[in-house]
């Protein structure tokens, strides 16, 4: 109560300051009283005297030249000999500003019948103005009988507006002048006003223009270094660097622990720029004074800024580590050093980059599935005080032949201030092989090369690198081996076998002993003995065994092998009496054996042949007729960008689900500019096997690749890392076509029913609707048990507890929905893509019934499907493919047009399963070999059963394209201005009623052959060349779109 008496009262007090308000002020002229907003003539050298009469306190203002720039008017203005440039606008008002609403004003014109270029009155000086600013000419008019006016260029004496520059609006003011709005750096130049009067041109004196240009970019900026390191009490200093086309921009250093800082600057201009260098200095520097001073350069464009980070360290530093060759990682390891030093050494991952053959980690090094190298390395961080003495040592494995680059990566603190390499005593450049030394120095970075050429057997040994700085001092070794393959000796001494083998790496030696003399006893392990002794020494080990004394002639052989390859020696014992090694045990173990081996290949072979889920979609390579090459999705590039935090995801209700995957709800934060996004997100089950994980992977591939599209359903992110893998997608809350239409089939013709009630005589597109609730059943083709769950729209409060939203479905919706699909095929055949699945259950409805394509894939339970039918090692939907399809194994966009035909039947039977009643077999097979098409659904159009019919031609270049079959579905489409889905309805049936003579033409022309289409394709595929020439190549996802 209390706040409505304020509001009144508030009203109550607006309406009486309203009324308040005084009468305006009146303007006398000689004492004459004139009415607001009068025009009146006078003569130029008369006198006039103007007043100004009101209640309160009045002021006056004027536009007339002589009067601008006054900077307050006398009440009465009072003139005792008047002058052309008199001319112009006296404003009379209050000096209260809130009264301003009431100001009255007249104009007055001045004119000199004996003066000619008086005409006009102009301002004396010339404007200087910016480019995109307005210009106000103010040539005054004296002399209201001229006419025709206008603003021309000073070089111009031609008709009016002629001789202006091109882009340049003019509207012209008798009372004010010329304005010019947007000014561009193309209007400089002189103007002049121009008028007629008794057929006489009359021009007033010119004024230059001169416009600025505008600044479109901030100054140019960027600093000396961007990083800087400092020991406690040394001097830092680092400078801007800046430049911008004019004088009007100022440069500023800012550090977040220091207000003020010690700025010097020059400046120089040269060529038209203005070049500014602030320097910023510091000294002594502390602990405070490091992190990141930016520098920042303003002009009226914007502001340009860099950084610039400054560490201050309490003591030195020097971390020194071997850069490998190609990419790997090295184990880190821990290496001691005397306290007495001051220093403490610890290793880290060696970062690896480069292109030859050559390594440094502890493993292997594989290109192209040859390995090229061992190695193993440490790395050393030293801190400490001076006279620190740092030795470290890495090995590098080569083979022989092969260039090797050894470099080591410097980060100290003082820079380093000499260094050298040390080689073995051969290596020289007089000598076979070749070395040459590089040192690079960038900062406190630093890189020291051994190139060695031809790497030989000789050339195995120790290679130092020695460093020195202020602070430290240090040697870092390497210990070079090169590969080689082994060699085996054997020797006999009584009775025991030595076998000595050389070679690098250290080679495994196995013996192996066989009845008989043989060449060679074979890699069988009932042969293998164990060793007696083994020792080594430098690249070489022996191995010793004992021969046993068998009755019969034994051959004892000696293996030696390494990653270099094997060497084989073998020594033939003779015995007494030969030694029966099969005995029938052995001879029954054997068989055994063998028939436990074919029992497990039938099985593996019986578990291959068994169907594998394959992923639909194609992306096509090249093509030569209908032979298409396809691409492999898991070929292709994945952006990392498409990641997306795991914990920034939070997972709700499972709305599809299929043998080893699913589909869940999700909410994504942070996904866009949105805080919250409602998303799908398909993965897998535990259940999944590596095909199903190779199938999501080519899924998320191949949407990455194809784009962004309004009807198919978009790749939105990923998460591929620290976990199962998880696609994110866009959420379509009306599940999927199939089971929506089926939910909306009995709202649908309660519809028709009552429309036929209320208007009998309206011919009936429908039949048999009496019959249609048994066809009602929740059958969506799919066997659902408790594992599955069929992807379904989760429950929101706009919804009734069945799922179904209260809107009805119109004709229009239908028509709707199958252009949208037609859209998102044509969008995928674009982007050489065959979906190969297209289906109603294969496309999903969002929130505002946008249709959009998808593939459930691991989603859905294919082998419960009745739609999905056994052919060979594969799953396929057999009633929705095209002949080619089933019989020739060939997928094209002209059999995805086929699948399209089956989904428009679909669409328009509200869900009911196509080729009703009849199975799959022999018979059907001939019917679609015949060309026998399925009869028209009960709530087609004419229109589009004959498009369904021309889909389903059995020659795959009779069918239309999607692009076609778009243009001929948004020709049908009802009108989008209907206010609701009944009135969409009525203009639905009433054209299908009323317009049967357009419906019979279109007839007669598509009975007419394929012509018109195939002529229409052909236009299209003008049209497409046409806007493929015009359009750019459209760059992938991958790309930043």
């Amino acid at each position: 109560m209390k706040v409505y008496s304020l509001l009144l009262s508030i009203a109550l007090s607006c309406c009486c300051s309203a009324e308040d308000d005084p009468a305006p002020p009146s303007i006398h002229l000689n004492s004459i009283f004139q009415p607001n907003q009068t025009e009146v003539p006078l003569t130029a050298g008369s006198a006039f005297n103007l007043s100004c009469h009101g209640t309160g306190s009045v002021r006056w203002t004027s536009t007339a030249l002589n009067l601008l720039y006054c900077d307050r008017l006398q009440n009465p203005v009072e003139v005792r000999k008047s002058h052309p440039r008199n001319t112009g606008t006296y404003s009379c008002g209050y000096t209260n500003q809130s009264l301003k609403h009431l100001d009255t004003w007249i104009h007055l014109y001045f004119t000199d019948p004996d003066d000619t270029s008086s005409v006009f009155v102009t301002p004396r000086a010339s404007p200087s103005l910016k480019e995109g600013q307005d210009f106000l000419f103010r040539c005054l008019l004296t002399d209201p009988s001229v006419t025709d006016l206008s603003l021309q260029s000073a070089d111009n004496t031609g008709a009016k507006g002629r001789g202006l520059p091109q882009g340049m609006n003019v509207t012209f003011d008798p009372k004010k002048g010329a304005l010019v709005q947007d000014l561009q750096t193309s209007f400089r130049g002189r103007y002049v006003c121009s008028g007629w009067k008794d057929g006489k041109q009359f021009r007033s004196t010119s004024v230059n223009l001169l416009v600025v240009s505008r600044l479109r970019h901030p100054p140019s900026l960027s600093v000396s270094q961007h990083h800087s390191v400092r020991l406690e009490g040394e001097t830092f200093e680092v400078t801007c660097l800046t430049s911008n086309p004019n004088h009007f921009y100022n440069v500023t250093w800012n550090h977040p622990n220091t207000k003020t800082q010690n700025v010097t600057a020059s400046s120089r201009y040269i060529n038209r720029r203005l070049y500014i260098n602030s320097t910023v200095r510091v000294s002594p520097v502390s602990r405070t004074h490091g992190g990141t001073y930016t520098c920042t350069a303003v002009n009226e464009a914007g502001a340009a800024t860099d950084t610039t980070q400054l560490s201050v360290l309490d003591r030195a530093y020097l971390r020194i580590y071997l850069q490998p060759m190609h990419q790997a990682n090295a184990n880190a390891k821990t290496i001691e050093v005397n306290d007495s030093l001051g220093a403490n050494v610890s290793s880290m991952l060696t970062e690896v980059q480069g292109e030859l053959e050559a390594n440094v980690s502890s493993g292997t090094l594989e290109v192209n599935g040859k390995i090229l190298a061992n190695f193993s390395t440490n790395q050393l961080d030293v801190n400490g005080a001076s006279g620190a003495n740092v030795s470290d040592g890495s090995t590098v494995e080569v083979y022989e032949g092969r260039d090797v680059t050894l470099t080591f990566v410097i980060e100290a603190y003082p820079p380093i201030r000499s260094q050298r390499w040390t080689t073995t005593t051969h290596v020289n450049n007089n000598n076979y092989t070749v070395y040459q030394e590089r040192y690079a120095a960038n900062g406190y970075r630093s890189e020291a090369s051994l190139l060695l050429r031809r790497i030989r057997q000789e050339d195995r040994g120790r290679y130092s690198f020695h460093f020195v700085n202020s602070f430290f001092n240090g040697t870092k070794n390497i210990d070079l081996r090169i590969y080689r393959s082994p060699k085996a000796v054997i020797s006999l001494q009584n009775d025991t076998l030595t076998c000595y083998s050389s070679g690098y790496p250290l080679p495994t030696i196995l013996w192996f002993i066989c009845p008989g003399v043989t060449d060679t006893c074979g890699d069988v392990t009932d042969h293998q003995l164990p060793t007696d002794v083994v020792t080594s020494q430098e690249q070489e080990l022996r191995n010793q065994l004992t021969l046993p004394r068998p009755a019969g002639d034994v051959t004892a052989e000696c293996v030696a092998s390494n990653m270099m390859g094997e060497s084989r020696q073998v020594f033939n014992h003779r015995g007494l009496n030969d030694q029966r090694f099969f005995t029938p045990a052995l001879i029954g173990a054997l068989s055994a054996a063998v028939l436990l081996l074919l029992l497990l290949l039938v099985v593996f072979y019986k578990w291959r042949q068994k169907p594998k889920y394959e992923i639909r979609w194609k992306i096509i390579e090249n093509t030569d007729g209908n032979n298409y090459t396809f691409i492999d999705p898991l070929q292709l590039p994945y952006n990392q960008e498409w990641e997306f935090p795991r914990d920034k995801l939070r997972l709700g209700a499972v709305v599809g689900s299929g043998a080893f995957g699913k589909v869940v709800e999700a909410t994504a934060y942070g996904l866009g500019t949105d805080d919250a996004t409602r998303v799908a997100v398909k993965m897998l089950k535990p259940s999944a096997h590596s095909e199903e994980r190779n199938a999501l992977m080519s899924e998320l591939k191949i949407l990455g690749h194809l784009g962004y599209h309004d009807n198919i359903v978009n790749l939105l992110g990923a998460c591929t890392r620290g976990g199962p893998m998880l696609m994110i997608t866009e959420y379509c809350s009306h599940g999927d076509l199939l089971n929506f239409l089926r939910a909306h089939a009995q709202d649908f013709l309660a519809s028709v029913v009552s429309e036929d009630e209320e208007e009998e005589e309206r011919e009936v597109l429908y039949k048999n609707t009496t019959n249609q609730n048994p066809r009602l059943r929740s059958d969506s083709g799919i066997s659902c048990c408790s594992e599955y769950q069929e992807m379904q729209p989760v429950q929101s409060p706009g919804q009734t507890h069945l799922g179904v939203q209260t809107d009805s479905v119109s004709v229009g919706d239908l028509m709707r929905f199958s252009y949208q699909v037609a859209q998102g095929l044509d969008f995928l055949s674009t982007r050489n893509c065959i979906h190969r699945d297209v289906a109603a259950r294969n496309v999903l409805l969002t929130d505002r019934r946008v249709a959009k394509i998808c593939d459930f894939g691991l989603a859905r339970d294919i082998r419960n499907d009745d739609s999905y039918i056994v052919q060979g090692n594969a799953r396929l939907p057999v009633k929705w493919m095209a002949p080619e399809s089933i019989f020739q194994c060939v997928y094209t966009v002209q059999s995805d047009v086929w699948s399209y035909g089956v989904l428009l039947w679909e669409t328009f039977s509200l869900g009911k399963s196509p080729y009703p009643n009849i199975a799959v077999d022999t018979n059907f097979y001939k019917m679609i070999q015949d060309g026998r098409h399925m009869d028209k659904p009960d709530f087609a159009p004419a229109e589009m059963y004959q498009l369904m019919t021309l889909c389903w031609s059995l020659e795959p270049t009779d069918r239309p394209t999607f692009k076609t079959i778009g243009q001929l579905i948004n020709r049908l489409l009802p009108s989008t201005n209907d206010t609701s889905a009944h009135h969409r309805d009525q203009s639905t049936y009433k054209n299908i009623n009323e317009c049967r003579e357009e419906e019979e033409e279109e007839e007669e022309e598509v009975r007419g052959g394929d012509e018109t289409l195939k002529r229409g394709d052909d236009d299209d595929e003008e049209e497409e060349e046409k806007e493929k020439e015009k359009e750019p190549i459209m760059n992938n996802i991958y790309q930043l779109s």
